[in-house]
């Protein structure tokens, strides 16, 4: 026996030079307790290598703390690492206990819960290459990710993991941090629409919180509209600013207004403090594309709506609303966990939705102008119609129909194919009302590749609108079809009209298919 321990300990010895004496063998060391922990029943030594925090192919996303050399800190549920890395497995080291998801290789998401300290994210070896790995934390108030390194096998290397050059950011409370799904942040719809779009993504969302300061379900009651700019979530009211020079993201999305509701927050005080909000966003991304959600249960929507068009009456043409009516079942429905949640369906349901409308602002994203609106040729009206050239979405002109007919804008044309499918394509416009009063129910937007109205059509109502620029987007998975499925390859009529009870002035620009 002696001898066999001298010749694995003079193996081990020469496989590890270049380490000391003390860190080859603890202090405590006994050749039974070296036998015993290396299993060598089960197959050769496979010895830990430690990976740091620093390693360059280690990446991360969210509001991270990197100051402490020795743990990176991040307090925003949903952060989280990837990296890719060789060997059979991957242990995992915080230093707090949380929930923690780790995802290997594109698989399931894996949850251990109530978990600290050294993690195995691999409790049935890998077989022998290179891996992917993710993990990120969420599911608790504290949402604290105390990220202190990674365990890989003894002569096993990390390397830099694919990474979208776009970021999604989501700002919102319980619903946007999935809180009453069983694994939270990497369920919800925020989480679900950005993996679907290969896209990069930072959640910060914190269940109760409202957007106006003062009201919250909270003990502190502190608001979005200050919390967002600091490094930490509620849980830290004393938090220091968020240095927003860390990263940038492409599209910033906004679900806030369920909880104002709930604590009485005044509706006028409520929309003051989401249009000061969404100016206090784009000072810190001037170039982000702004979507706002009509909250799933509508609450606070018209006012989210109104300060939106606030804000594109001001010239902000990258800021939009998103009318989410209809898209997830009313509670009790599989939709929801209870009449305020969504259950993990619901929130596979709503990413679905939301995808068309973002997905064509990312690198990846693509849209077909079907017409600028700079010229009057081919269109009809059962008004007068004209071109505005003071104001005008893009280009030269807008498209003008003044009068109390019901035909606004109708237009055929050679066929085009905009390369879209039903499942990722969507209809988008400017259009201008001057007195929104004066509308009466019966309306509609055509779509088709009939030539005519009513053959091989897309349609849908134009829904709520106010005085002034709205922008418009409607999913062909959302619409209703008449005349005969339409070719989507070949897009060829478009028409929009809407009873009125008096003359208005109405206009269009930037028609265009998104991708």
């Amino acid at each position: 026996m002696r001898k066999t321990i001298f010749i694995f300990l003079t193996l081990l010895g020469l496989s590890a030079i270049g380490c000391s004496k003390n860190e080859l063998l603890p202090q405590n060391f006994t050749p039974e307790k070296l036998l015993a922990s290396a299993q060598l029943t089960n197959g050769p030594v496979i010895a830990a290598l430690d990976i740091g925090i620093n390693d360059p192919n280690i990446k991360y996303f969210g509001r991270w703390d990197f100051s402490n050399p020795t743990q990176y800190l991040s307090y925003w549920g949903g952060a989280y690492i990837k990296v890719n890395f060789t060997g059979t497995t991957v242990k995992i080291k915080v230093g707090n206990t949380s929930n923690f998801y780790a995802k290997i290789d594109g698989g399931p998401w894996l949850s251990f819960t109530g978990a600290g300290g050294t993690i195995n994210l691999t409790s049935t070896p890998l077989s022998a290459g290179t891996h992917s790995l993710s993990v990120a934390q969420g599911k608790d108030y504290d949402y604290v990710f105390n990220f202190r390194g990674l365990v890989l096998d003894n002569g096993a290397t990390t390397s830099s993991p694919a990474v979208s050059a776009d970021i999604v950011e989501y700002i919102g409370d319980s619903i946007t941090a999935g809180y009453t799904d069983a694994q939270a942040n990497v369920s919800d719809y925020a989480w679900v629409v950005s993996e679907s779009m290969n896209a990069e993504h930072t959640q910060i969302a914190y269940p109760g919180i409202t957007l106006v300061n003062g009201y919250g379900l909270n003990a502190t009651k502190i608001g979005m509209d200050v919390q967002y700019f600091k490094s930490q979530s509620l849980a830290y009211p004393s938090s220091p600013n968020w240095d927003f020079t860390r990263y940038t993201p492409k599209i910033v999305v906004i679900n806030l207004g369920q909880n104002d509701q709930s604590t009485g927050v005044p509706d006028a005080t409520f929309q003051n403090g989401y249009l000061n909000f969404l100016l206090n966003v784009r000072t810190k991304f001037a170039n982000a594309e702004i979507f706002t959600l009509r909250p799933f249960s509508g609450a606070k929507a018209a006012l989210v709506q109104a300060a939106v068009n606030q804000r594109i009456a001001a010239g902000d043409n990258a800021v939009h609303y998103i009318n989410t009516t209809g898209w997830l079942l009313p509670h009790p429905s599989a939709d929801f966990n209870d009449g305020v949640h969504p259950s993990v369906a619901g929130h596979i349901k709503a990413a679905g939705l939301l995808k068309p409308y973002i997905a064509p602002y990312l690198s990846s994203g693509s849209a077909f102008l079907l017409n600028n609106a700079d010229a009057n040729a081919g269109w009809a009206s059962g008004n007068t119609l004209s071109l505005n050239t003071s104001d005008k979405k893009e280009g030269s002109a807008s498209l003008q129909s003044a009068g109390s007919g019901t035909l606004e804008f109708q237009r055929s044309f050679t066929a085009v194919n905009p390369n879209v499918t039903v499942a990722n394509g969507s209809v988008d416009f400017w259009y201008y009302v001057s007195d929104v009063t004066k509308f009466t129910v019966s309306n509609q937007i055509e779509i088709g590749s009939g030539g005519a109205a009513d053959v091989n059509e897309y349609s849908w109502d134009i829904g709520p609108l106010t005085n002034g620029w709205n922008h418009i987007t409607k999913t062909f998975a959302s619409a209703t079809i008449t005349g005969g499925t339409p070719n989507l390859n070949a897009i060829n009529w478009f028409r929009i009209y809407h009873a009125k009870s008096g003359a208005i002035t109405t206009r269009i620009d930037a028609l265009r298919i998104l991708h």
